[in-house]
């Protein structure tokens, strides 16, 4: 395994100056808050994955951006879904890094497992003749980067980057930077790009001060063999396995903080209006 870099994505920092590669598909419109939520997919994930798996493509275009090469694929009108992005990447290493099309749809399915609701609804497909990721495209969104590479923090609350934190610890991420993480018009967060995710190295990516409650006890409260069931087919027992241990040190990582700064300063409980976007 190669070296990865350690990243810290500290609350409100610049997010431009860990930016490993480029916007892999920042999906843009104005970037400022019109109240509207591109988390349309809540409530009717069946459906979109569905759509997602056979609706006719009528055109592929290239996005032009992201070192993995990303398609947009334009569907047939009239269904819920008008476009996806389309990343075929078979697993492999590629230039020092481990990437696979299945790590996109991992996410996803670790993110319905948790409740998150950040990461859009992901699905295999083939499309001319290749098999990839079929993954909703998401608009209106800007991404970080377009904002500047740092983080809104007139629009985003610290409990958005804690969830970040905590799920890329998780998965192994650390090719989190600025092009990946979108905001829309209701001031969420939605994460794309995890096909660098997903690895055998069990080091934690990012370096963290403080967590989400509900998230993390929605991690914890998961089982190895539910992890198995959902998420070996696509990630191989290994990668769950490194799961587990990065699991681990993440709760040794959280009792040496709060033995240092106390539980209320370091496990931090969401308001109230914002605790269904966690855990269902």
């Amino acid at each position: 395994m190669p070296h990865r870099l350690r990243i810290s994505i500290a609350p409100f920092v610049v997010l431009a100056a860990i930016c490993e590669t480029p916007a892999v598909f920042a999906q843009a419109t104005s970037p400022a808050a019109s109240g509207k939520s591109a988390k349309t997919w809540i409530g009717q994930a069946a459906r979109i994955e569905e759509e997602l798996k056979t609706a006719e493509v009528v055109r592929l275009e290239d996005i032009g951006t992201g070192v993995t090469r990303p398609r947009r694929a334009y569907l047939k009108p009239g269904g819920i879904v008008d476009s996806l992005t389309w990343k075929v990447l078979p697993p492999a290493y590629r230039h020092g890094y481990w990437e696979s099309y299945k790590s996109e749809i991992a996410a996803y399915e670790l993110d319905k497992l948790l409740g998150l609701n950040m990461v859009p609804p992901a699905v295999e497909r083939e499309i001319d003749g290749s098999v990839g990721a079929a993954i909703m495209w998401v608009s209106p969104t800007t991404s970080v980067k377009q904002m500047g590479g740092k983080v809104p923090t007139d629009r985003i609350g610290g409990e958005e980057i804690r969830k970040m934190q905590l799920f890329d610890d998780f998965i192994g991420n650390s090719d989190r930077n600025a092009g990946n993480i979108l905001v829309d018009g209701a001031n969420e967060v939605i994460l794309i790009d995890h096909s660098r995710a997903f690895i055998e190295n069990k080091e934690l990516p990012v370096k963290f001060e403080r967590v989400d409650a509900d998230l993390w006890n929605a991690i914890q409260a998961l089982s190895v063999d539910g992890l198995r069931v959902h998420l070996a087919p696509l990630i191989g027992d290994r990668a769950v396995d490194a799961m587990i241990e990065r699991r681990d040190r993440i709760r040794a990582a959280i009792d040496e903080l709060v033995a240092k700064n106390g539980r209320a300063r370091v496990i931090i409980q969401a308001p109230p209006r914002h605790r269904s976007l966690v855990i269902k």
